[in-house]
C-alpha cells in the first residue's frame, strides 16, 4: 500500500506543478498514515465474512468507476474500457495507453489511490506492484517526451529574435557540423521565408550550400531564392536578368541546384540566357560546372544549345583536364548532343588509361559513365566508326540501387508473377551493359501476347519492352521531370529498340494490394500501345 502512495507521490513529483505537488503530498501522507493503521487492525483483528466484503466491494469499485468515467475528459472507448474493468490492477493497465494525457492519469491515479486507502482494498501484491511500475514507467515516458518538446520550444525561442542575416549564420553553422537538426532547421527556414522581403544573391547562395550540405531542403524556401535572385531589368528590353551576379555565384547555385535536386524551369532560363548575354566570359571550368549540373537535372532546351555553341571553341581536353573532359562528353550525351570525335576522345585506351587514375575514389563513378558514352556509341550515334570499351578495362559495372529502390523492384516483380503466364514470361535486372540495370524486360508477339523470354528469336516479329522503376530520388523537387539519368537511360534504351515504359513511385505504391498494381501496369501498357495486355 505505501509502495502504491509513493508512486503516486513520484508521478505528482514530477508531471505536475508545484500548487499541485504540495496537494498531492498532503494527501498521500495522511492516506499512507491511515493505511498502515488500519491495515494493523486488519490483521491482528478482522476476519469479516467473504461473501459480504465481496459484494460490498463490487460496488464501491463500481462507484469508483463511475466517478472516474465522470471525472476524465475522455474519449468513449477508454470510458468503455474503464466501466468493463474488473479490478485495480485492470485499471493501472489502462494508464498505459497513449490515449490518455499527463493530466488524466495523474488524476486518475490520484483517485484510485484515495479508494484504496479509503476502502482497505488489498490485491496480489506482486501484480498491483508490476502494474505501478509499469505505470510509472508510461507516465515517465510521457512526462519525458512532454519535456523534450518544452526544451526543444525553449531552444527555439533563442532564435525567434535573431535578424535574417544572423539566422542564415545558424543554418551556416548547423551544415559546418554536419547537423541536421530538422525541427531547428524548418523552424529557421520558416522565418527567414516569412519575415524576409528579398534575399540578397550572398544570402541565396550561402543558403542552398548548406542545403545541400545538409541534404535537407524546403521547396518554399528553394523558390523565394530563385525569385529574389532574378531581377527585372528595364534597361534589356524588359528581359529578366540576373543583374551583376558575380559568376563563381551563378555557378555555386546551380551546383547546389543540382544536388538538392531541385528544378525551375523559369530560372534555369533565366540563367542560361544570362550565361550567354554576360558582359564578361565564364571561364571554360566553370561553363563545364554549369553544364554538368544541367544534365543532372535533365534540363535541355534552346538556351542549353545557346551555351554549348558560344562555349564550344573553349571547351576542349586541354582546358578542361580529364575528369571534367569527360564529365562534358557525358552530358553532351545526356542531351543527345555528343558528336563521334567528342565520343571517341573519351572511349580510346590513352584517355582511359589516364581518367581511371586521376581519381580512384571516383574510379566507379567514371567507369559508368564511360558505359553511357559507349552504349550512346553503340546504339544512338550514327555513322560511328571510332573504338568501343575494352571489357579487360571497363567491365560491366551498374549502379548501385538504393533499399528504396530494391523495395520498388521487388513489388514490381511480385506485380508480373502475378499478372504474366509465368516467371519464363519476363527477365528481372538485366545488365543493359550501359552502366545500369534494366528493372524489368518482357517481350510481346504481333498480337500482344506475351512471349517466352527465352524462346524469342528473329524469325518472328517481336516487341521489347523495357521497365524502368522511376522512385523519388529519380524526381525532381518543384518539377515532378525525371532527373537526367533516367533520360539517358531511355534514349539509350530506345536505342536499342526497346518500347520504355517509366514506372513513377507516385502511381506504384509498394503498400497497395497487388490487384491495383496491375490494374495500374495494364493501363500504362494499353495508354502507350493501345493494346490489351
Amino acid at each position: 500500500m505505501l509502495q502504491f502512495n509513493s508512486t503516486v507521490f513520484t508521478i505528482a513529483t514530477r508531471c505536475t506543478s508545484r500548487l499541485l505537488w504540495r496537494l498531492n503530498a498532503t494527501l498521500t501522507t495522511n492516506a499512507a498514515t491511515k493505511t498502515t493503521e488500519q491495515q494493523q487492525q486488519v490483521d491482528n483483528n478482522l476476519k469479516p465474512s467473504l461473501q459480504g466484503k465481496e459484494i460490498d466491494t463490487v460496488s464501491k469499485f463500481n462507484e469508483l468507476k463511475t466517478k472516474l468515467c465522470s471525472d476524465l475528459n475522455v474519449d468513449p472507448s477508454i470510458s468503455s474500457k474503464i466501466q468493463n474493468a474488473r479490478n485495480v490492477h485492470d485499471l493501472l493497465e489502462l494508464m498505459k495507453t497513449p490515449l490518455l494525457s499527463q493530466n488524466n492519469i495523474v488524476k486518475a491515479m490520484g483517485t484510485i489511490s484515495f479508494w484504496v486507502n479509503k476502502n482497505n482494498v488489498k490485491e496480489d501484491g506482486r501484480n498491483v506492484l508490476k502494474s505501478q511500475e509499469k505505470s510509472d514507467n508510461v507516465l515517465e515516458s510521457k512526462c519525458s517526451s512532454e519535456l523534450k518538446v518544452e526544451n526543444v520550444e525553449e531552444d527555439m525561442s533563442r532564435y525567434c529574435d535573431l535578424s535574417t542575416s544572423e539566422m542564415i549564420k545558424e543554418v551556416n553553422k548547423l551544415a559546418l557540423l554536419r547537423d541536421r537538426n530538422i525541427p531547428l532547421l524548418n523552424y529557421l527556414f520558416q522565418n527567414i521565408m516569412e519575415y524576409n522581403k528579398v534575399l540578397n544573391a550572398g544570402a541565396c547562395s550561402s543558403l542552398m550550400y548548406s542545403m545541400s550540405i545538409l541534404n535537407y531542403s524546403d521547396e518554399r524556401l528553394l523558390k523565394k531564392i530563385c525569385t529574389d535572385l532574378i531581377s527585372i531589368k528595364g534597361t534589356n528590353g524588359g528581359d529578366e536578368t540576373l543583374g551583376d551576379i558575380p559568376h563563381v555565384t551563378v555557378v555555386s547555385i546551380m551546383k547546389s541546384m543540382a544536388y538538392v535536386r531541385y528544378r525551375n524551369n523559369h530560372f534555369l532560363d533565366v540563367i542560361c540566357k544570362d550565361i550567354v548575354n554576360a558582359k564578361s566570359r565564364y571561364k571554360t571550368k566553370q561553363i563545364a560546372s554549369v553544364l554538368l549540373s544541367l544534365a543532372t537535372l535533365g534540363y535541355d532546351s534552346k538556351h542549353t544549345g545557346d551555351i554549348i555553341q558560344k562555349y564550344k571553341p573553349q571547351l576542349t581536353l586541354e582546358t578542361l583536364g580529364h575528369s571534367n573532359w569527360l564529365n562534358l562528353v557525358w552530358c553532351y550525351v545526356v542531351f543527345n548532343r555528343a558528336q563521334s570525335l567528342q565520343v571517341e576522345s573519351v572511349l580510346n585506351d590513352k584517355f582511359i588509361s589516364k581518367v581511371m587514375f586521376h581519381d580512384p575514389k571516383r574510379k566507379l563513378s567514371y567507369q559508368l559513365k564511360l558505359l553511357n558514352i559507349n552504349g550512346y556509341a553503340q546504339h544512338v550515334l550514327k555513322n560511328y566508326s571510332g573504338p568501343f570499351l575494352n571489357t579487360d578495362t571497363v567491365p560491366y559495372v551498374v549502379s548501385t540501387r538504393s533499399k528504396q529502390k530494391e523495395k520498388y523492384v521487388s513489388a514490381l516483380e511480385s506485380t508480373l508473377k502475378n499478372m504474366m503466364p509465368s516467371t519464363a514470361h519476363f527477365r528481372m535486372n538485366v545488365n543493359s551493359k550501359m552502366g545500369f540495370l534494366l528493372d524489368a524486360e518482357l517481350y510481346v508477339d504481333s498480337n500482344f501476347k506475351p512471349m517466352v523470354a527465352n524462346e524469342v528469336d528473329n524469325t518472328r516479329k517481336f516487341t521489347k519492352i523495357a521497365m524502368l522503376m522511376v522512385d523519388y530520388y529519380d524526381t525532381c523537387l518543384g518539377n515532378t521531370d525525371h532527373q537526367g539519368l533516367i533520360k539517358l537511360y531511355t534514349h539509350l534504351l530506345r536505342g536499342k529498340k526497346y518500347e520504355v515504359l517509366c514506372i513513377s513511385y507516385q502511381n506504384f505504391g509498394v503498400e497497395d494490394k497487388i490487384e491495383r498494381r496491375i490494374t495500374y501496369l495494364r493501363r500504362q501498357l494499353w495508354d502507350k500501345f493501345k493494346k490489351s495486355f
